[in-house]
């Protein structure tokens, strides 16, 4: 007995695995069910992320007032995964102007969202179509603004609006719809504006400021806020004329982009309308009146002269085109860039210096595409019919 119970023992002890051969086997099968729990990991991640961003859309921003668009874009970010210490910089990448016409969109898709009880921050392609299609239908919108929604929901939302095919596809038919057309069909001409400061005199720092924005503008072709950036200590005078170097970020501004340098030659053949003299001479005629904290070029002629903002030199140019026969009923302040880049064109300056002068970018189309415009010649056809026929 005690020995065949010592060969069981022995038999069993001997069909029994060595701990090493164990250990392989299971090593063997935790890496073959690896990537099955790396997968269902990440299944339930997002199912997390997702019940979050439905859950605190839901009790944060489903019910209630349009927090704003800070607050609004601020809260798409923390959602994607930003961390809170992160949003302000994020914030920082969109330009002041772009959040202030991203802000309209999120009005609109907030209302939308709470009529329809759609999430905000979770809403897919097919949601955001119906809000296309509700926009087109309640309101008298061009392509170019149906665009802009597109970009502002794709910021806030997870889908990826820009690549699916149905949006696609349906702002094409807004297109066809609604196709963008520009501003002007014709512009002015500057001759006009010249002559009246040719014969205008300079009696005061109202007339003198007037002047130098609106000569700014047709000699530059440059936006309205390239002149609201000018500050004092980067203006340098030399020998042919005054250079401005503009370091704040404007419109065009880009990392890869250098910044405009405006170049202002002297024109000895007309100091009244010499934009390198006008400029030194506005800077000798405020130097008492400048606060030392401010170095922003343009300055309001009412006290207390305070730096001119720019919708004060919009204002400005408007008056001086009006001033000098332009009819403003018809060209905005903004008309300035169409008719002084046309201008040059006909008077054979190159595309490319265009380009560059009026701040487009090497390629770019906007110029043939929107600014070449020929001069604006009122009823010139019908009379020229009319002089001529003979009466008698």
């Amino acid at each position: 007995m005690e020995q065949k119970a010592g060969h069981r023992y022995s038999t069993a002890v001997g069909k029994q695995e060595s701990p090493d051969s164990s250990q392989g086997r299971n090593g063997s099968l935790q890496r073959a069910l690896l990537p099955q729990r790396i997968e269902q990991s990440e299944r339930h991640i997002q199912r997390q992320r997702q019940t979050t961003i439905t859950e605190q859309s839901t009790t944060s921003f489903g019910e209630g007032p349009y927090p704003g668009g800070d607050n609004f874009v601020r809260k798409a970010f923390r959602l994607k995964g930003a961390p809170e210490e992160s949003t302000s910089t994020i914030l920082k990448s969109l330009a002041p102007a772009t959040l202030k016409q991203y802000n309209r969109t999120y009005k609109l898709w907030w209302d939308f969202c709470k009529k329809t009880r759609t999430h905000p921050f979770s809403a897919n392609s097919t949601e955001v179509l119906r809000f296309l299609q509700d926009i087109l239908e309640n309101y008298n919108l061009g392509y170019g603004s149906f665009n802009s929604h597109r970009s502002a929901l794709s910021l806030v939302l997870a889908v990826n609006l820009e690549q699916c095919s149905l949006i696609k596809r349906f702002l094409k038919g807004v297109f066809k719809l609604r196709p963008s057309k520009p501003r002007y069909d014709v512009t002015w001409n500057p001759q006009i504006v010249l002559d009246f400061f040719n014969t205008e005199e300079v009696v005061d720092l109202q007339t003198l400021s007037k002047r130098l924005v609106t000569l700014l503008a047709l000699i530059t072709g440059h936006r309205v806020q390239t002149f609201s950036v000018i500050r004092t200590s980067n203006i340098v005078r030399h020998e042919k004329g005054v250079r401005i170097f503009i370091s704040d970020n404007i419109k065009t501004s880009g990392l890869e982009r250098s910044q405009p340098v405006l170049e202002l030659p002297f024109y000895q053949v007309n100091p009244n309308i010499c934009v390198a003299t006008l400029l030194l001479k506005y800077l000798n005629n405020t130097a008492n009146i400048r606060h030392p904290d401010s170095d922003l070029l343009f300055l309001t002629y009412k006290k207390p002269h305070r730096p001119a903002t720019k919708q004060t030199l919009s204002r400005w140019i408007k008056d001086s085109l009006e001033s000098a026969g332009v009819d403003t009923s018809i060209f905005k302040p903004h008309s300035t860039r169409h008719a002084s880049t046309s201008m040059a064109w006909r008077k054979g300056v190159s595309l490319e210096a265009i380009r560059r002068t009026a701040g487009w970018s090497k390629n770019s189309e906007v110029f043939a595409r929107f600014y070449n415009r020929p001069l604006y010649q009122q009823d010139n056809f019908a009379l020229s019919i009319l002089d001529n026929h003979d009466f008698s």
